[in-house]
């Protein structure tokens, strides 16, 4: 099975994804040293591939399937594609904040 990202943001202490299907993962950046030392200008400047969220000002990566799994949602691939991002989705401001979400 596979799921697609619908939405992607990130709070003073965590990074969030949720899919279409309407299961929610998350990451606390106390977990990933890079994100846990990076100011909040530095989490908000990301972007997203097909399988993964990039901070490039950190050079950190994290994949979708692995913060699925992570949270007992889904298995891991070989591929790591069981969870992915769609192309045909923009970025959208949520206040002060940065997110990615479905186009209407």
């Amino acid at each position: 099975m596979s799921y697609k990202i619908n939405k992607v943001w990130v709070d003073g202490e965590s990074v969030y994804a949720s899919t279409e299907e309407g299961l929610q993962a998350s990451y606390p950046f106390a977990m990933w040293p890079r994100l846990a030392n990076a100011t909040d200008e530095q989490r908000q400047d990301f972007y997203l591939s097909y399988s993964g969220i990039h901070w490039p000002q950190i050079d950190e990566d994290l994949s979708f399937e692995g913060m699925f799994s992570n949270a007992g949602l889904c298995e891991r691939s070989e591929a790591e594609d069981s969870v992915y991002y769609p192309v045909n989705y923009i970025e959208q401001a949520e206040g002060d904040k940065k997110c990615y979400v479905a186009e209407d």
